[in-house]
């Protein structure tokens, strides 16, 4: 699959309007699982994160906690076609519903469709807390109006705006121009598995969640194959994704934000291991107290000293021992957590940088050296090779 990354908001499809103005103040934003991370946090939304999914078959979310997978956000490249399936009223569902009514916003309104459906199990911030409860009574289309006219929305999507110091004009009328790709939501609603569309009238009832370990997402990820599949013989009949004939499309789960996730476990085996080394000194053990915290704030589903009183010198001591193992892998996955998220920070800062004057003076100090065309022909090589080899991987 190649995942879109540059373009990717939806254009070129919706037409012309009323709200054409409204339009032009969106900017097409990049997918990227960094970007919309960061675009949540912004917004004001706490504790959630994007994943990319890159298996699509059964037991892709074994290892996701089903309760913590708020939502899902399938991109792909829009094609014409008629959708017979039928949608449904968003309001008697109890689901939010905007549709989308402006050029370039698919990507952050199919983001707003799951969160805000996601109940109390997040934490949306007094932006769209506020958001929520102003839109509960409007249609799906005034829904849609009123995203395009939240001012903290609309300034969070357009500060991932890509920088450049010059204006790429295309001709209405110009072939090749960039290919469309629209942004759709999953979620899972009182049991219910949904599609969330904003260029459709409402949701779409794609069918009841299993029982089982993420079975709602393993509903929606059969529905997305179903799709891609779909689309793959067209493609195939048709060659309506190209002369390639490349498949382009991107998963992501919205989840809980892993670095908080593994902070809390670290925590719950602190106060672990705190309270089995208290016991072990009120056994005239020699021990050393070194996590020092309040345990009065500790979680209620942990051995109280009542329940530590009972055991043996040598079970606490193995409890002891068990925590601090348990805290050195936390440790580990808290650790490649964090420098993802430097990554995806340096990344958007990249992605909010003009660095056309840079590769302009990189270029001309080159050509003054006579330096400029061996460059060229070199990174040509090398991007020759990278394609090479990754067809040698896909086959």
């Amino acid at each position: 699959l190649k995942l879109p990354r540059k373009g990717s908001g939806f254009h070129s499809v919706v037409g012309r309007s009323p709200v054409a103005a409204m339009s032009d103040d969106w900017c097409t934003i990049e997918s990227d699982p960094g970007v919309f991370s960061q675009l949540c946090e912004e917004i004001g939304v706490k504790g959630v994160q994007f994943e990319e999914i890159y298996d699509l078959e059964p037991g892709a979310f074994m290892t996701y906690d089903a309760s913590r997978i708020y939502g899902l956000v399938f991109l792909f490249k829009w094609q014409q076609e008629e959708d017979t399936r039928q949608t449904i009223e968003a309001d008697d569902n109890g689901i939010f519903f905007a549709q989308q009514v402006i050029q370039n916003a698919c990507a952050t309104q199919a983001i707003l469709s799951i969160l805000m459906n996601a109940g109390d199990k997040l934490e949306l911030g007094p932006h769209l807390k506020e958001f929520k409860e102003f839109t509960a009574a409007l249609d799906p289309q005034m829904k849609g109006l009123a995203v395009s006219n939240s001012e903290p929305i609309r300034k969070a999507h357009n500060s991932f705006r890509q920088q450049s110091s010059f204006e790429i004009v295309q001709e209405k009328d110009a072939k090749g121009g960039d290919d469309a790709f629209h942004f759709i939501g999953y979620i899972c609603h009182e049991g219910k598995v949904y599609e969330l569309d904003g260029l459709k009238q409402g949701p779409i009832l794609i069918g009841d969640a299993p029982p089982g370990d993420c079975a709602w997402a393993e509903k929606a990820r059969e529905e997305v194959k179903r799709r891609i599949e779909s689309y793959a013989q067209k493609a195939a009949a048709g060659g309506e994704e190209g002369e390639s004939g490349e498949l382009r499309f991107q998963l992501m789960a919205v989840v809980n934000n892993k670095c908080l996730e593994v902070e809390k476990k670290v925590e719950r085996e602190r106060y672990l291991r705190q309270r089995a080394n208290i016991s072990l000194v009120s056994r005239g053990e020699d021990v050393e107290l070194a996590d020092e915290i309040d345990d009065d704030d500790a979680p209620g589903d942990i051995p109280t000293f009542e329940d530590l009183s009972g055991k043996e010198v040598a079970e606490l001591q193995g409890i002891v021992a068990k925590c601090t193992a348990v805290i050195a892998e936390l440790d580990g996955q808290l650790q490649g957590e964090k420098k993802k998220r430097q990554k995806w920070e340096k990344e958007n800062a990249l992605r909010r940088s003009d660095l056309v004057p840079l590769a302009l003076c990189a270029m001309r100090h080159l050509a003054a050296k006579g330096l400029l065309m061996p460059a060229l022909e070199k990174g040509k090589t090398e991007h020759l090779k990278r394609v090479e080899a990754k067809k040698a991987v896909s086959q």
